[in-house]
Parts: C-alpha cells; structure tokens; sequence
C-alpha cells in the first residue's frame, strides 16, 4: 500500500486537516475537514466533542467549552487525544486508518515549549504509530501556496492572528527567520472577552454565552479606518442583533431594513462596540481602560504597549537589511481573526506610514474564503515536493535515536544555531 500524506494544522480554535490527493493546483483544489478542538459540556450535563455539539442546538445556551491549548500552547493531551481519535474518524468513516502507512505533516506555535514538543511527538510515534512525521510552525507552511510556480516565494511576511494570540513571522527562503519573530498576545479569545464585558455591562448578561458572543463579534465587529473619526460619529454604525430565541433562529443574525420582529424578540443595538473591541490590536491600551483595576492604576496606564504595527515594523528590521523591503511587499495573512472587515485594509495603511516611503507595501491575495484555512492548503503543496522527504523523521528513525531526536531534528533552536 502506498504512502498517504496528511496535513493537520493544529489550531487552538479548530483543527484542518486532510489528505493531499496528489498534484494540488487551481483546479482540484481540496477542502479541510474542519473539526472544533474543544470538548463541550452543555448545562444538562452532556458531553460532546468536536463539532457534535453543534447538531445540539437547544444546548447552545449555558454550554461550558475546553480547549486542550492554554496561551497558544498544547498542554493537555487528555483533551486532545478525544478530539484527534474524532477527526479521524471523520476523515475515514467507512473504515480504519491504518496509520503505519501515512506521513504526518503537524503544525505546532511556535516557540513551543520543548517537553511539550517531546508530548506531541511521543503521541505521534507511541501512541497513533504513524509512519513519518513533519513538525512545523504553521506559518512556515503558508509560502508553500503559490499554486502557479513548482518552488514556493522566497520572502514571506506572515501575519498569523488566531484564537489565542497573533504571530509576526517573517520566513526567508522557506525557513522562518526566528530572530525576527514577535507575538502580540491578542487574537480572538481576548476580543471574545472584551466584548463579552461590554454588552454584560451594557446591555444583558451573556457572560455564560461564548458561542454567542463569537457569532455577534464575527457578524458585527470591523476594524475602524480611523477610530478617532468613527468614534466621534459612533451612531452611523449602528447595528441591531436579534438575539436566538431557538424558536425562529438558534444562533442569532443581524437585522436588516426588511426584517420584521415578533415582539418577545430580544435584540441588542451596538455601536461602539463593533469597533472599539477590535482596535485593542492596535491601542492594546483599550484592554486596560475597559478594565476597572487596571484603569485605576497609575503605573499600568503610563506603561508603552507594543501594538501589531510596532510588532511588525520591529520584525522587518530584526531580518537582513536586503531582504527587508522584499518581505513588507508580500505579507500574507493567515488566522480566523484577520477576517474581521476591514482587518488588511488597515494593517496596510498603518505600516505605509511606518516604513519607508520607496517601499512597496503589499499582501499577496487570498485565494480562499477564509484566512484560517491558509496554511492548511500550503501544506498540501509541500507535501507533493520532493522537499518533504528530507524534512521529515521515520517511525524507525525515531525509535532508534530517542524521544530526544525529534526536537533536535525539528526544534526552531536547532534552526537558529
């Protein structure tokens, strides 16, 4: 039986993950199977994992989830494991992987620490058996998406803002330049918690809602132009959510012109909040402001917060100085959190007036619907290069070196000496 290849981004939000088919172009291009990496328990006391809670939909309110990551890193293989053995079975519901015979390409954050990288590989190998393994951060994968040339480009800025936190990642000739990578701990988990604050204190307490609470922020929030100018004038963003009443809608959905409501419907009118919650990635002052111990203290107010754009233009500069305007002309955005409306636009506009005027400032195009899935297609793309025989590590291999030899193959310490 031939060799499978199997790309899995890891993501502390939800997992891709699927299997090349073989040449990846324009024309067969593939979907990841999308799994939640979270186990639910919903308030009658139910379990679920991955995506089986949402065929749950009268369990949606009062639902407690757990996430196997904690501040972007793999902690617990106690909740992850559940979550794998799941989608696997989802990739192959007619039968049983044999996993002796397929090549694993993982993703994993990077600068993840070492024993937890040790888990993961001891999991890989000891646990599921898998034949050969590739480890990677996932923004080294995202170069590897350009579809119409046999070799990946070879200067990559990478603008990973997920779940947990948002990545600056520059990538030079398909090895990540590790002494220019910077991360802005704010990604979607933190706007799901700002948010959550503001309409709990505004409006209604949805402090036990998190699904909720991420519908309205991926249906509502963008990321303002110019925030002075859109604040003064906060009333013409003005939006109506219609709360889920599990009746006429589960999930809930912005009301338009032509809407008619029965009156036992609830909804929430929002202004500011659609994009004061977002700017906290650039003014992550706003997180502290919106915070009553944290306003009332002299110190943490007068302290200078790094923002995305200080995080990005300190990245470009920490590269060799020649491949410096190369990399601000082809930024690539990856994660959930950068399909928020506006998100590119105005990473864009703000490093212009940060780099040099003789510059180009450019992102290269998406060619998918969702930012999220980015990485996930580049992995396809490397697996069917010849490459990827020389970057991974067999089962034999692994068993005859020790659980040592993985991270000293694939460690980004190993990468930077």
């Amino acid at each position: 039986m031939s060799q499978q290849y199997l790309v899995v981004d890891n993501g502390s939000y939800s997992i891709k993950a699927g299997f090349s088919t073989g040449d990846y172009n324009e024309n067969n291009a593939l979907n990841a199977l999308k799994t939640q990496n979270s186990i639910s328990r919903t308030k009658d006391g139910l379990i679920y994992i991955g995506n089986d809670y949402l065929t749950q939909t009268n369990n949606y309110s009062g639902i407690n989830i757990k996430r196997p990551h904690e501040q972007g890193h793999l902690t617990s293989w106690e909740t992850e494991k559940p979550i794998w053995d799941y989608t696997l079975d989802k990739l192959s519901p007619k039968k049983e992987l044999d996993l002796s015979s397929i090549h694993l390409t993982l993703t994993e954050t990077p600068f993840q620490l070492p024993q937890l990288s040790i888990n993961t590989d001891q999991i890989i190998f000891e646990e599921y058996g898998f034949n050969e393994y590739y480890r990677c951060a996932p923004a080294s994968l995202a170069p590897w998406l350009n579809k119409t040339e046999a070799e990946p480009n070879d200067f990559n800025l990478i603008i990973d803002s997920g779940f947990q936190s948002t990545w600056i990642i520059p990538v030079i000739y398909q090895k990540v330049w590790w002494k220019g990578v910077k991360k802005l701990p704010i990604g979607g988990k933190l706007l799901n918690g700002l948010l959550r604050d503001l309409i709990s204190f505004r409006h209604y307490d949805i402090t036990d809602e998190p699904l909720l609470i991420n519908t309205i922020k991926e249906q509502t929030c963008f990321v303002a132009n110019d925030f002075n100018k859109i604040l003064q004038n906060k009333l013409d963003s003005k939006c109506e959510f219609v709360l889920p009443d599990f009746k006429t809608t589960i999930t809930g959905y912005v009301r338009t012109k032509d809407t008619e409501l029965s009156q036992d419907v609830q909804s929430l009118k929002l202004f500011d909040e659609r994009f004061s919650v977002p700017e906290s990635i650039f003014h992550p002052e706003v997180i502290f402001d919106n915070n009553s111990t944290s306003a009332n203290n002299s110190m943490i107010q007068s302290t200078p917060f790094k923002n995305i754009i200080d995080l990005i233009v300190e990245s470009i500069m920490s590269c060799p100085e020649i491949t410096r305007p190369l990399l601000s002309g082809n930024i690539t955005f990856v994660g959930g959190t950068t399909n928020l409306s506006n998100f590119k636009e105005r990473i864009l506009y703000e490093l212009k007036k940060e780099l040099p005027g003789d510059w180009i400032v450019k992102s290269k195009p998406n060619l998918f619907k969702n930012y999220d899935e980015v990485n996930w297609h580049g992995g396809l793309n490397l697996v069917n290069n010849d490459i990827i025989d020389k970057l991974s590590i067999s089962r034999k291999e692994y068993f005859e070196h020790g659980s040592n030899w993985c991270q000293n193959h694939f460690g980004f310490e190993n990468i930077i000496n």
